[in-house]
C-alpha cells in the first residue's frame, strides 16, 4: 500500500515536472524572450514613473539635494587638491563658501541684468517679430499676418499677465519656497564636500558582495560626468556669451549686455536654449539694424554653435554628453513638463548620469569590465580592479567630495 501511495506520488509529481516544463518551453524561444524582456522593460519603466512621482512631490528636498549634488561633482578636482594641504572640514568649507560666492554674483548680475530690461527686450522682440513677417510677406511668402501678430501679442500679454498674478498671489510662497531650497541646498553641498565619499561608502555596504564593483563603477562614471557636464556647459556658455556679445557691441545692437545674459543662460538648456536666446537676439538685431545686421548676427550665432559642437565639447566634455538629440530634446520636455525651468536644466545632465552608469553595467555585464569603465570615466586615475573588488583609489570610486586622504599638515 505504501509503495503504490508512493509510485502515485512520484507519477503526480513527474506530471506536474512535464507541465511546468511544457509551461517553461513557451518563454524560451526567440518570442518568449522578446516578451520577457518587454515585462521587464514595463516595470522598469513604472517603478522609475513611480519614484519620479514621490521625487516631484517631494522636490522642496529633492531638488536643492539635486543641485547639490551636481555642484559637488563639478567641485570634485578643486577639493581633491584642497585636501592635499589642510583638513576635510577646512578643504570643504573653502570650497562651499567660493561655490557660493561665485553663484550668487553670477546669478545676481545674470537676473538682475535680464530682469531691468525684460519690457525692452520683450518690446524689441515682439517689433522684430512683426519686422520679420513684414519682410517674409514682401518677399511672396504667404503668411497671415494679422493672425501672426495677434497671437504673438497674446502670449507677450499672457506672460506678462501670468508674472504679475504670480507676482501678486504667489509672491511670498515662491520667495519662502526659494528661501528654504536655497539653505538647504547649502547644507547638503557642505556634507556632500565634506563625507561624500562616506556617504557613498554607507550605500554599497548594504548591496551583496558581488554586486559592489559594479555600483562602485557606475557611481564613479556618473559623477564623473556630471562634473565634466558642468564645468563643459559653463565655459562654453561663457564663451558664446562673450562673442556673441562682442558682435552686437560691433553692430550697436541695443540690449546687448541682457540678451548676452540670456545666451549664457541658454547654454544650459541644450539645442532649445541655444535656438531660443539666437531668435531673440536676431529679431533685436533686425529692429535695430534691419534685415543685413539680423542675418550676421544669425551667422555669428551659427558659427559660435559649430565651434561649441565639434570644437570646444569634445575638448571640455568628452564622452560626458554622448546623447542624442532626440534623447536631449526627449529629455527636456519630460523635465520641462515636471519640473518646470527646474527640470529642463537638470534633465539633461541626469540623463546622460544615468545614461553612463548604464553603459558601465551592461559593459561589465558583458565581460568588458575595466576597459569599458575607463572609456566612460575618461580619464578618472581610479580604475576599478575585478580581482579584489575596490579601487586604487580607495574602497570607493564615487566620491562627490575627494578621495585624497587628510593631510597631516593640518589639525583633525
Amino acid at each position: 500500500m505504501a509503495h503504490s501511495s508512493e509510485q502515485k506520488a512520484r507519477v503526480t509529481t513527474e506530471g506536474a515536472g512535464r507541465n511546468l516544463s511544457a509551461v517553461a518551453s513557451l518563454w524560451r524561444d526567440d518570442l518568449g524572450r522578446v516578451t520577457v524582456r518587454a515585462l521587464q522593460g514595463m516595470i522598469l519603466i513604472a517603478a522609475i514613473w513611480l519614484v519620479s512621482k514621490i521625487l516631484i512631490q517631494l522636490k522642496l528636498v529633492t531638488l536643492p539635494l539635486l543641485i547639490a549634488l551636481i555642484i559637488a561633482s563639478a567641485m570634485h578636482p578643486i577639493i581633491r587638491l584642497l585636501r592635499r594641504y589642510m583638513n576635510r572640514i577646512a578643504a570643504a568649507a573653502i570650497t562651499l563658501v567660493g561655490s557660493i560666492a561665485i553663484l550668487s554674483g553670477a546669478i545676481s548680475f545674470i537676473v538682475t541684468t535680464v530682469v531691468n530690461e525684460m519690457s525692452g527686450l520683450t518690446r524689441k522682440a515682439q517689433q522684430g517679430f512683426s519686422e520679420l513677417v513684414d519682410i517674409l510677406s514682401s518677399w511672396g511668402i504667404p503668411l497671415a499676418h494679422s493672425h501672426l501678430s495677434q497671437y504673438a501679442d497674446s502670449l507677450w500679454k499672457l506672460a506678462q499677465t501670468s508674472s504679475a498674478r504670480a507676482s501678486a498671489i504667489e509672491g511670498v510662497t515662491i520667495v519662502t519656497s526659494i528661501m528654504t531650497g536655497a539653505l538647504l541646498m547649502i547644507v547638503f553641498l557642505f556634507f556632500f564636500l565634506l563625507d561624500g565619499d562616506k556617504m557613498w561608502d554607507f550605500i554599497v555596504d548594504f548591496l551583496p558582495l558581488s554586486a559592489r564593483v559594479r555600483v562602485n563603477a557606475a557611481g564613479e562614471a556618473s559623477m564623473h560626468v556630471l562634473g565634466r557636464y558642468i564645468r563643459g556647459t559653463v565655459l562654453i556658455a561663457a564663451f558664446a556669451a562673450v562673442v556673441d556679445l562682442i558682435a552686437m557691441l560691433i553692430m550697436r545692437v541695443p540690449l546687448a549686455f541682457p540678451l548676452a545674459a540670456m545666451i549664457f543662460l541658454g547654454a544650459f538648456v541644450p539645442i532649445v536654449g541655444a535656438l531660443t536666446t539666437g531668435l531673440a537676439a536676431a529679431l533685436v538685431a533686425l529692429v535695430a539694424g534691419g534685415p543685413a545686421a539680423s542675418l550676421v548676427l544669425v551667422c555669428v550665432v551659427i558659427v559660435v554653435n559649430q565651434i561649441e559642437h565639434y570644437v570646444l565639447q569634445p575638448k571640455v566634455m568628452g564622452s560626458s554628453l554622448s546623447l542624442h538629440g532626440i534623447v536631449i530634446i526627449i529629455a527636456l520636455g519630460i523635465g520641462a513638463q515636471q519640473g518646470g525651468v527646474a527640470g529642463a536644466l537638470l534633465a539633461v545632465p541626469i540623463t546622460a548620469a544615468v545614461w553612463s552608469s548604464f553603459k558601465v553595467f551592461r559593459d561589465m555585464a558583458g565581460g568588458d569590465n575595466a576597459a569599458a569603465v575607463g572609456e566612460i570615466v575618461d580619464g578618472v586615475g581610479a580604475k576599478v580592479d575585478l580581482n579584489e573588488g575596490a579601487t586604487s583609489a580607495g574602497s570607493s570610486p564615487a566620491h562627490l567630495g575627494a578621495d585624497a586622504p587628510d593631510s597631516g599638515k593640518a589639525g583633525r
